[in-house]
């Protein structure tokens, strides 16, 4: 038999060899076409990335001016569209003055609201747009770029219906444009159109970006409303405090489609692509390297690579919207522009299902009496009328509770040395009244969520905001002017800001109060000293927030009290507004008792739903025979006469007619 032979065949050898050639072409062919650009595009993204903070790394002037003066002392040209006015400096093409008409820093409308101001000025905001190339050797326009105005720069003016163009021709060759339109409202669109006129392929990125020195002039700083850096990309809502922003420093979202913008409680600056590919978003904070010189927040985002060879063109879309957060505005924008969630740049929290809806009839009941005042009571009745169930039945019960005080005082004389055997009976005297302490606090937190809706609709409604009430009240965005220290300005001295507690507060502290005595009260001591510290507390705390806000609990206080007056009439319990010194005692009395039926109906709730209904104490009380020592003498010879003794009679006689549960029968060792 023949052998086969140790060797490679020739047909393998071939094989073989054709594999590695064809492998070394694969290989090649992948690095040249497609792992070497690709790589060049990471590398030039990069590149591009960097550039894009160029504007924000420039160097920051130390001595701030007069935002006047700063744009006094640059070329621009106008815009205007009746809503808002300002200029575009030629010099980096910056949107970098806009000036609300409608909306004034003051109640005296001495000032208006600038919600962008040039870089060196206070407070300084602007928004910038640009290319960056991926080779350094290809000049592109920066901050120092001095554009030109198609048509002349001395009679151009931005309006609707009349776009200004802005062109720059760079030493290579490339020529930028810029095509910016203002529509009726809030919105600038900006078209960036570069020609390639030189001789070789270039690839460039388009980015916009808006930057904003420090913290800004309006800052509300508190917790209840986001402000700062803001985006919704790629279906998840992104919010950055300043604070957190500082120490992060860089944030980076790629993503097809999304906004970002920076946020404060009632003004918006947005970056809206037009792009829906391939977009990167960055949130940045720039250290300006100065001590006393804040630095920088900015946001922005980048658009993919374009290769032009010579002769080709491409052009880029953004869109940039300034001015205040008016949720109509901001939803048609949502549609014109086919955006996602642009409502959320209002902060309606974790209630958004019910706090939209009680922003959209708020503006509704605002607009239809004509006084955001008269407003906020007619939506407090409305929501008093939905809750009118949940706080009818919290009312009846602290009503019942107060009908049965007799007879938990009696309970309480009775078992005045067995705490056990009266927290007992105080459950047995709830099941036969059908009264239970629970039952008042469960609707009331289900009111909750309801109610701090409400509080949220009121931070953020910008309605509210310089809209006079009646009276004093000419703001209802700002606290209550007036003081208690001044005697409401009788007083020939101003109040500091921790001290003023205004009429409006005062009322709310009237009705808080009225509502706690109309409540059951506090059987623990600790809890009747919070509460009764809580009312005063609560209006120390409110007095700094919103005077619409404090007119909203105010009013709801009253009603609140109003209700529970009839519900408690009804039940034929007398309101106690005002104690005598009895009364008091007698509290006095049940709290050292350590009366606490409401701690022992949940300790019986728990055991039933772990152990079943047994009831271990019941068992003993059951297999223990009847003693002397067990009989109620002690209540008989305490009350004194025949009558307390007979009723102790009947009390025994019915305990034992009572069905107890029997033990188990246990295995009893034998004695020897």
């Amino acid at each position: 038999m023949k052998s086969h032979h140790d060797g490679m065949e020739p047909d393998d050898s071939r094989n073989l060899l054709i594999f590695i050639i064809a492998a070394i072409v694969v290989w090649v062919t992948f690095d040249h076409f497609l792992l070497k650009p690709k790589m060049q595009e990471i590398r030039a993204a990069q590149q591009a990335q960097q550039a894009a903070l160029r504007d924000a790394s420039e160097t920051i002037p130390v001595v701030q001016r007069p935002r006047e003066e700063v744009i006094h002392d640059t070329a621009r040209i106008r815009l205007e569209n009746g809503k808002i006015t300002g200029s575009i400096a030629l010099q980096g093409g910056r949107i970098d003055d806009v000036i609300l008409n409608d909306y004034f820093k003051t109640l005296q409308q001495r000032e208006n609201i600038a919600l962008m101001s040039p870089a060196g000025s206070y407070y300084p905001r602007y928004a910038s747009f640009g290319w960056t190339v991926a080779t350094g050797d290809v000049a592109t326009p920066d901050s120092q770029t001095l554009w030109r105005v198609q048509g002349g720069a001395e009679n151009a003016v931005l309006r609707p219906e009349q776009p200004v163009t802005l062109y720059w021709q760079s030493p290579q060759g490339l020529r930028f444009e810029r095509i910016i339109t203002l529509d009726e409202n809030f919105l600038f669109s900006v078209t960036q159109r570069v020609v390639n006129e030189t001789d070789r392929s270039v690839t460039l990125f388009p980015y916009s970006l808006i930057n904003q020195q420090g913290l800004p002039e309006d800052l509300y700083g508190r917790w209840v409303i986001h402000e700062g850096p803001i985006g919704y990309i790629d279906n998840d809502l992104i919010e950055i405090s300043y604070k957190n922003m500082q120490s992060q420093r860089l944030r980076e979202v790629r993503a097809d489609e999304g906004w970002i913008a920076l946020t404060e409680r009632y003004w918006l600056t947005a970056l809206f692509p037009d792009n829906r590919e391939n977009n990167t978003f960055r949130f940045a904070y720039i250290q300006s390297g100065h001590r006393d010189v804040a630095g920088r927040f900015q946001v922005d985002l980048m658009g993919r690579g374009e290769t032009l060879r010579p002769g080709e063109e491409t052009s880029s879309l953004s869109h940039i919207y300034v001015g205040p957060k008016k949720l109509d505005v901001l939803e048609a924008y949502e549609r014109q522009l086919n955006l996602r969630h642009v409502d959320l740049t209002i902060d309606f929290g974790m209630y958004y299902f019910m706090t939209k809806p009680l922003f959209y009839l708020l503006q509704w009941l605002g607009s239809l009496v004509g006084n955001f005042g008269v407003g906020i009571l007619l939506l407090t009745l409305l929501v008093r009328t939905l809750v009118f169930p949940l706080a009818n039945k919290s009312y009846r019960s602290f009503a019942g509770l107060r009908k049965v005080a007799p007879k938990m005082q009696e309970i309480r004389e009775k078992h005045l040395n067995d705490k056990a055997k009266m927290q007992q009976e105080l459950v047995k005297l709830y099941e036969k009244e059908k009264v239970n302490p629970m039952a008042g606090c469960l609707p009331i937190l289900v009111q909750i969520p309801i109610f701090f809706a409400l509080f949220k609709v009121l931070q953020i409604s910008i309605e509210m905001r310089h809209a006079p009430f009646f009276g004093w009240i000419q703001d209802l965005s700002a606290p209550d002017p007036t003081s208690i220290f001044n005697l409401f300005g009788l007083l020939p001295w101003s109040t500091p800001g921790f001290l003023t507690i205004g009429i409006w507060p005062c009322l709310m502290l009237v009705f808080m109060i009225l509502q706690k005595k109309m409540n059951p009260p506090p059987q623990d001591k600790m809890q009747k000293v919070l509460f009764d510290i809580l009312p005063f507390v609560f209006v120390f705390i409110m007095a700094r927030f919103a005077s619409g806000l404090v007119i909203y609990w105010t009013f709801s206080a009253a009603l609140g009290v109003v209700q529970q007056y009839i519900i408690m009439k009804s039940m034929g319990v007398e309101p106690e507004l005002f104690k005598s010194k009895a009364q008091k005692e007698e509290e006095r009395k049940m709290r050292e008792a350590g009366v606490h039926p409401a701690r022992k109906m949940i300790e019986d709730e728990v055991e039933e739903a772990l152990f079943g209904e047994g009831d271990e104490q019941s068992d003993k009380t059951a297999s223990k025979p009847a003693t002397k020592k067990d009989a109620p003498k002690t209540g008989a010879k305490k009350a004194g006469g025949k009558k307390a003794a007979a009723t102790a009679d009947k009390a025994k006689e019915t305990e034992t007619k009572k069905p107890v549960s029997r033990p188990k029968p246990k295995k009893s060792k034998k004695k020897k």
